[in-house]
């Protein structure tokens, strides 16, 4: 539309121009206007364009932003029944650290126990909505400078912090199970199994199975980072929950 606006302001500067019937004056009134009409036709031409491009980048920013609220959510949740998790492990790592070759054991208790031994439990963020919309390039086209550097810290450090923490946790547990594994004459025996546990060794390695401080810091502060984003996200787009 700009284009033919252009063309047909342009033919009617070269009638002016070389028209017989318009005064020199006239001709440069009549040519000043046209020039006029032409740089204002572009200039809204190019407004309207800039800004039905802004519209669309920012619908796509919403969408993005109210599907990550989903999927942050979703970490938030898995992060608190995970935290529950460990207060278990807490509870029967502390138990087999206290195993004495010299006191009796609870048989009945120790079978329940032993099978715990080969469970872990680690989040599984979920992270491709976030990763697409990086490698786009698009991470730049949220406008709420805040609201973007904590979705960056929540991806690129918070849950590589959670990571460093179960890995560890997760390290010192294949410790018990191949000392278990190199140990044990009758893995199927309670007895067995209580006679290695029992071991200044195995109640080492239980010990440092017993969830440190660490572990549930870096989870609760993946939570309170989780509910600042969705918070973020609610205002900013007068969300309902």
């Amino acid at each position: 539309m700009a284009e033919l606006e252009v063309i047909k302001h342009t033919k009617k500067m070269h009638e002016v121009a070389t028209s017989k019937k318009h005064s020199f004056v006239e001709k440069v009134k009549e040519i000043g206007l046209e020039i006029f009409i032409i740089v204002f036709a572009v200039s809204l031409s190019i407004w309207l364009h800039g800004w039905s491009e802004h519209r669309h980048e920012q619908d796509q920013v919403k969408k993005f932003l109210v599907g990550l609220k989903s999927d942050i959510q979703s970490d938030v949740n898995d992060s608190k029944t995970i935290i529950k998790q460990y207060q278990e492990f807490g509870k029967l790592y502390t138990s087999l650290s206290k195993l004495d070759k010299n006191k009796p054991y609870d048989k009945d208790s120790l079978k329940k126990q032993l099978p715990i031994i080969n469970m872990n439990v680690y989040l599984r963020p979920n992270i491709y909505r976030f990763n697409g919309f990086v490698s786009s390039g698009r991470i730049g086209n949220i406008e709420n400078d805040s609201l973007s550097l904590n979705i960056l810290k929540f991806y690129q450090q918070t849950l590589s912090e959670v990571n460093s923490s179960e890995s560890g946790w997760m390290s010192n547990q294949n410790k018990l199970e191949r000392y278990l594994e190199d140990n044990l004459t009758n893995p199927e025996s309670i007895e067995d199994n209580w006679r290695v546990l029992s071991t200044p060794k195995g109640k080492e390695l239980s010990r440092n199975l017993i969830p440190w401080n660490q572990i549930y810091e870096r989870y609760n502060n993946l939570i309170k980072s989780g509910e600042t984003i969705i918070k973020q996200i609610d205002e900013e787009y007068d969300l309902k929950k």
